[in-house]
């Protein structure tokens, strides 16, 4: 049996450590940011380079397999562990609120949907990953499933009525019991559910090896919902591999998938050269086809992409180097998705960043006792994305989700700030920026300028201070950094050859995520009060980016109880409702765990609700808690409820905790209804 390790820090000191389970391992790291490497090959080429043969492309897979772990690089430098740092605008429509997303234009997959008329909710068994033992052998881990799922569990399908903030169930879209959703997109008259036997998506470099990919397959699939009491399913696809991540832009669906080929009675990680010649012998006759993954439609089948599709990294031509593992951007039209074109490479990758033009890949490396991030960049039109360039930048992007929000496009040019461990015990971490842009003559990603550098030496943060909430807002950048107190950094990017430290504030607490109100105001969600054990929001004056103010703050929570909230690290969980005649509204869930007078221990789900007044006016603008929601009977798994996310229509208030709804209107939100 394959044994599972979950690891749950404890950031801060204050929360409790089975809350945080989406944190990062522990580990340590190297290099300086103080002096940045070139960012970009000397191969005008650039990293990754067009295949030239279908020779080439099986010589290359069957490489990783015929050297012993000793002499192969893809056995060091792929899967170290990497240290642990703690830690959009929302796409409405007219009245009510929609999935929270990093770029406007840019739709992203999440558990519950909303058109104005339809809530879609996607179930509570999807599939939930561990962090396998490293003692775990090959066979345990390519045979590791998620628990059986409640066969009664289905996409539901609940109609509302903002008026009277009331919902009613039209539909349930049953599941295979071996589908497992991780996330919905709505389209016009049509539903699209994202599914896989596993995700690993918001633990990130934490599943760069093999195993933890093998006998994955990915399902998505596409109901007309024009009778909405009868959803029927139009497009059944499949796609052999593991789901990194998603997107939607348009009438475009981008699935970004991992493959790793399984191949019977083979040493995976050969650990001597009698194992590595075996390899060698069995995988002697393999052929393309033996390795592409199958892309089926409606139950017709062929290969996601050919080698001729495919890039593979500069790397494989040092002949310590090899790794058998393909990872996929597929653009799939959700119009006619036999249309579908793949371009792939064989490294994995650990993240993704996409504009409304690109979709950049990010993956961590690790070598020779230091770390860096490498980039990928993919121009985004009509059919198959299109290669661009890489580029190699010193340090790493933080891990478990949300490290999108560490990179921004604009005018072409990439944004990205990196965090480079030191190993010095006086100032364990150095936090980097670096602009990006498309060389002229080759693949490759210059450096456009960086931060700190020569002429501005001023580094970004104090001394041992990790880095937090980021966010790219036009012509400037918002840091936040903390050790003991939290410093706001605000970058002014208006010269993006010129980038420097125009102001900074130092307040209790810290900020984890970043929402800008508008041009003048910034919002920040993160910890404070005593021990850090409560949510703490700011509102802060930026109005003028040399003397940025914190207005106000709030605290969210039980006191004296350990607090948590899911939008922390998962931007999905925030609702933000703007309004140009009244006070912005907002959604915060706070799960919250504490010791009664009997000293027995409870536990509550909670949404905040709260308003920005007088928005127009920085100097006097306020943010207000109106009141609270309470998930009341708690989910079955209360501890975690499966996921919190609310909507906000007009006056009316759509709170999902696991996989139930409870409503209530504005002003009113003490005579809630429910559970749906």
């Amino acid at each position: 049996m394959v044994r599972l390790r979950l690891n749950f820090p404890r950031p801060h000191n204050s929360a409790p450590a089975l809350l945080f389970a989406l944190l990062a391992l522990s580990a340590c790291g190297g290099g300086s940011a103080n002096s940045p490497p070139n960012t970009t090959t000397s191969d005008d080429e650039g990293l990754l380079r067009n295949i030239v043969s279908n020779e080439e492309f099986v010589s290359q897979f069957r490489a990783a397999y015929i050297r012993p772990a000793s002499s192969n690089k893809q056995q060091n430098s792929h899967i170290q562990p990497v240290p642990a740092e703690a830690g959009a605008t929302t796409d409405s429509n007219g009245s009510y609120s929609t999935t929270y997303t990093l770029e406007p234009d840019v739709d992203e997959f999440d558990v519950l949907k909303y058109d104005g008329d339809h809530l879609y909710i996607a179930p509570t068994r999807q599939a939930r990953c561990c962090f396998l033992a490293q003692s775990a052998t090959i066979a345990e881990a390519s045979s590791f499933a998620p628990p059986s799922p409640d066969q009664s569990g289905g996409i539901r399908i609940l109609s509302t009525k903002p008026d009277t903030a009331s919902a009613a169930e039209v539909a349930t879209i049953p599941l295979q019991g071996d589908e497992y959703v991780q996330g919905l997109y709505i389209s016009g008259p049509q539903l699209i559910s994202i599914g896989s036997t596993q995700y690993y998506g918001p633990y990130g470099h934490q599943w760069l090896g093999i195993a933890s990919w093998l006998q994955q397959n990915l399902s998505i699939k596409i109901y007309d919902t024009t009778t909405i009491t009868a959803p029927a399913l139009k497009w059944d696809i499949g796609i052999e591999g593991g789901l990194v991540d998603s997107r939607r832009i348009g009438d475009t669906l981008y699935i970004i998938s991992r493959h790793s080929p399984q191949f019977e009675n083979i040493y995976y990680y050969p650990s001597n050269q009698n194992e590595a010649d075996a390899n060698a012998q069995k995988l002697a006759a393999i052929k393309p086809q033996d390795l592409i993954p199958v892309f089926t439609v409606n139950g017709e089948s062929r290969p996601l992409f050919t080698p001729q599709n495919c890039l593979l990294s500069r790397d494989d031509q040092d002949q310590d180097y090899a790794y058998p593992v393909y990872t996929s951007v597929t653009a799939i039209p959700l119009t006619s998705p036999g249309a579908a074109e793949s371009v792939c490479f064989n490294e994995e990758s650990s993240g993704i960043y996409v504009s409304q033009d690109a979709l950049y890949l990010s993956q961590y490396r690790y070598s020779d006792n230091s770390e860096s991030t490498r980039i990928h960049k993919f121009k985004l039109a009509l059919g198959r994305p299109e290669y661009r360039g890489s580029a190699d930048i010193a340090g790493q992007l933080w891990g478990p989700g949300q490290s999108d929000f560490r990179m921004s496009e604009r005018n072409g040019l990439l944004h990205i700030v990196t965090t480079v461990f030191t190993h010095d015990n006086e100032d364990l971490r150095d936090h980097q920026l670096s602009i990006l842009g498309e060389a002229a003559q080759s693949k490759t990603l210059e450096r456009v300028a960086s931060l700190p550098n020569a002429r501005r030496p001023q580094e970004i943060g104090k001394a041992n201070e990790a880095l937090y909430g980021v966010r790219f807002i036009d012509e400037r950048a918002y840091f936040v950094t903390f050790e003991q107190i939290d410093p706001l950094y605000v970058i002014d990017l208006s010269d993006p050859t010129d980038p420097y430290i125009a102001g900074e504030l130092e307040i209790p607490g810290v900020s984890d995520f970043l929402h800008p109100v508008n041009n003048d105001l910034l919002l920040g969600l993160g910890r404070g009060g005593p021990q850090q054990q409560s949510i703490k929001l700011s509102l802060f004056n930026i109005a003028d980016i040399t003397q940025p103010q914190e207005l106000n703050s709030v605290l969210l929570g039980v006191d004296g109880g350990w607090n948590y909230s899911e939008a922390q690290y998962n931007r999905h969980a925030f609702t933000y409702l703007p309004s140009n005649t009244g006070p912005d509204r907002l959604a915060v869930p706070v799960q919250s765990s504490f010791q009664n007078p009997d000293n027995s221990y409870s536990s509550e789900n909670r949404l905040y609700l709260l308003e920005i007044r007088a928005k127009t006016m920085p100097s006097t603008a306020s943010l207000n808690i109106i009141g609270s929601m309470i998930a009341n009977p708690a989910p079955n798994d209360s501890w975690y409820a499966g996921q919190n996310r609310s909507v906000l229509d007009g006056d009316a208030i759509y709170f999902l905790s696991g996989d139930a709804i409870w409503a209530a209107m504005w002003g009113n939100f003490v005579d809630q209804s429910g559970p749906y």
